[in-house]
């Protein structure tokens, strides 16, 4: 797979940028001498790397400059053609605003322009970017490290300036060395699965040390000691605990005073028992008269009778009325008569509900006394004593139960502890084994990759580089890339920005040599290539850079006219130059606006 277009929806800004199949120079004019001591980064070389890992569809990154300045860049669209090695090619669909929806298009032509082509006659349209990344893998069909994310590569391909400052390790890969290694080893023809699990079981190992730490045991260093202290404590406790509970189950309240019990019982509650019956009947009593009081009064009315006969045309005689009358008088004496007789039962009834209430009340007070007396006897202060002891025990007996099984969750969690660390010690010795037979054998991706290490560095420094693989204290892969002098010392060199940022570069050429013959990307954009350099590596670099893009890898540098003021002439063709920068004005910029 290689890079073959860069384009977008607006290209009076974003000029589109077509790549050579081999060498490919974005190339940085500094017209005005004042700026040579600058920083340059404005014109668009690592922008260029930048929006080439967007078009490789990385996540919205606050940082990067798409985002970072959104406003300026929201109405653009992105478009990437990439050629694949059956000779197909493949467009890839972008925009700022809508940066989560992709789109694809399959086609067979190069260099095509389908920036203002309908939504509608893309192949793949509004693609959730989870999907897009699955659906772009399956189409790079990659037939190594296709256990990892494509985008793990891409970052070794499109390394940014802050990428060059470890052979190895990415600065975008800040995590653990877990997220990085494992990849490395497989990339150098090692058994990354081994080193997955070792760091696995060395993350579940240092999970149970934390949680066997944890624990509140004062022994850590003798759990069984702990727990035989922890055993007899509960032996002793549950003894004590039986023979508390053996003399509650034998306990018999016959052995307190039975004569004060009888006369509480027969005496004090039958008493109240027929004063609570009393007091009923006299509430019943009252109710009953106060019910007759209320229902006296005679409502016969002769004068009525008197007009119903008369409407009826019926005589009614007087002697009639008379005697009516007569009777109703006789009939209101009789009745207050019985109302006097009724508020005089009444009033003692009365009398009798509140000397009975009394008697209940001075009862009530004299069993509660009564019951003192009894809870005063040395047996019941006994029997409430060994309650409260029985409590306490009971509550010493879970806890020590609490204790104890926190010992045994911990004897478990020793036990996987040591599992895990036998089956880390096996791992190691795997990966020793897989360490030896790789660096021994003349035949492997890393002795390729060594040996196209060290012709680069030789070439370019006439110095041997040496790239080493090892297992640490700590059972890890550790991975070196150092120079050597002729007597095969490591010197210095590597620690400084230049020769360091060198050792990745030739690192990343000699992995793509050594898998050309594989199905794996066969591109490298390198930022800033010939910086710092002197003019007589420059042009060693420069021939090691054509002679790999012979080779059928495509090399995409960015370079400035500082870089190469050595030469007698741009040491770069017309037809490499496949995009020029320059700092008189917004032209010259990578995006024909104003900088940023």
């Amino acid at each position: 797979m290689k890079l073959s277009k860069l384009y977008s929806n607006n290209e009076d800004i974003f000029k589109p940028i077509i790549f050579n199949e081999g060498f490919n120079v974005v190339y940085g004019d500094i017209r005005h001498p004042e700026n040579y001591e600058l920083d340059t980064h404005n014109l668009g070389k690592t922008t260029l790397a930048k929006l080439l890992d967007f078009m490789f569809l990385a996540k919205r990154n606050p940082k990067q400059f798409l985002f970072k300045h959104e406003e300026k860049f929201e109405s653009f669209v992105f478009l990437l053609e990439l050629k694949f090695t059956d000779g197909s090619y493949l467009t890839i669909k972008r925009s700022v605003k809508d940066n989560t929806k992709i789109f694809f298009k399959k086609h067979s032509k190069k260099h095509q322009d389908f920036s203002l082509l309908d939504n509608k006659l893309w192949e793949h349209s509004d693609v959730a970017i989870d999907n897009a990344r699955t659906l772009l893998e399956s189409w790079f069909d990659f037939d190594i490290l296709n256990q990892y994310p494509y985008r793990k590569i891409i970052g070794y391909l499109v390394r940014t300036q802050n990428d060059f400052i470890n052979v190895f390790k990415l600065n975008k890969e800040r995590g653990k060395d877990s997220n990085w290694k494992p990849y490395m080893a497989d990339l150098l023809g090692f058994d990354g699965s081994l080193a997955k699990q070792h760091y696995e079981k060395l993350a579940k190992i240092d999970k149970l040390k934390a949680q066997i730490s944890a624990s509140s045991l004062s022994d850590m260093d003798n759990v069984t000691r702990e727990l035989s202290k922890i055993d007899s404590r509960l032996l002793l406790r549950q003894k004590e605990l039986t023979t508390l509970q053996t003399f509650i189950d034998d306990f018999n309240f016959d052995e307190i005073d039975q004569e004060k019990i009888e006369k509480l019982v027969d005496s004090i509650d039958n008493e109240i028992s027929d004063l609570n019956m009393q007091e009923y009947s006299v509430k019943n009593n009252i109710n009953r008269i106060n019910e007759s009081l209320a229902t006296t009064s005679i409502k016969f009315d002769t004068i009525e009778v008197e007009k119903l006969f008369e409407e009826a045309n019926i005589l009614f005689p007087k002697e009639v009325s008379k005697d009516f009358n007569q009777l109703i008088d006789f009939n209101k004496e009789i009745t207050k008569e019985r109302q006097r007789f009724l508020r005089e039962e009444q009033a003692e009834l009365q009398l009798e509900l509140i000397n009975t209430k009394e008697r209940l009340t001075y009862l009530n007070i004299k069993r509660s006394e009564s019951l003192g007396f009894l809870s005063e006897t040395e047996l019941v202060k006994k029997f409430k004593e060994s309650n409260k002891e029985i409590a306490r025990i009971q509550a010493d007996i879970a806890f020590l139960e609490k204790q104890k099984e926190n010992i045994d969750k911990i004897q478990a969690l020793t036990k996987d502890k040591r599992d895990l660390e036998n089956e880390l010690i096996a791992i190691q010795d795997d990966m020793s084994i897989n360490l030896t037979e790789i660096n021994e054998s003349q035949n492997s991706i890393f002795s390729n990759v060594r040996i196209y290490f060290n012709e680069i560095i030789s070439k370019v420094f006439n110095k041997e580089g040496e790239i080493t693989v090892y297992l640490n204290k700590q059972g890890n892969f550790e991975f070196e890339a150092t120079y050597q002098d002729i007597q095969g010392n490591n010197t210095s060199e590597g620690d400084g920005n230049t020769y360091g940022k060198f050792l990745c570069i030739a690192f990343d050429l000699a992995v793509a040599r050594a898998y050309l013959d594989k199905n794996y990307p066969k591109f490298l954009y390198i930022d800033g290539a010939l910086e710092i350099l002197d003019d007589r590596k420059r042009k060693l670099l420069l021939e090691i850079f054509r002679k790999y893009s012979d080779l059928g890898i495509q090399i995409i540098i960015t370079s400035i006219s500082s870089e190469i003021s050595g030469f007698n002439e741009i040491p770069f063709t017309q037809e490499e130059i496949v995009l020029t920068l320059h700092d008189d004005g917004r032209e010259g910029r990578l995006f024909k606006m104003q900088a940023w």
